[in-house]
């Protein structure tokens, strides 16, 4: 064995452990989804990990709720498809506070992955 094949068999062995972890973390989406699709309220994990995508973000969490641009980047899409989608008839729901639209976590966590 060269020092290559050692150097070969190691990026293998981390790529079989990521295909691993990328199945596991698929399986667990797949879960989520189908628990949504049932009705199911979002589970507190779901929640949470939107919580902690916002402080990646830097995004502020006021009261649980995050306004319409930060809902639009934790939920991957443009702030337009959201405002369009408000005024329109198939709006994720929504609160007023003022002049401002806010969103709540737990309902972003329901409509998080479902291309919605």
């Amino acid at each position: 064995m060269t020092t290559d094949d050692g150097a070969f068999t190691r990026i293998e062995q981390r790529l079989d452990l990521e295909i691993a972890a990328t199945a596991r973390r698929l399986a667990e989406l797949v879960e989520q989804r189908a628990a949504m699709a049932a009705g199911a309220e979002p589970t507190a994990n779901l929640v949470d990990e939107l919580r902690q995508a916002a402080a990646d973000m830097s995004i502020s969490v006021f009261e649980g709720t995050v306004s319409e641009r930060d809902a639009a980047r934790l939920l991957g899409r443009s702030f337009l498809t959201l405002r369009n989608r408000r005024l329109t008839d198939q709006p994720i729901p929504f609160e007023r506070v003022g002049r401002s639209v806010r969103y709540r976590l737990e309902v972003l966590a329901k409509h998080r992955g479902t291309g919605t």
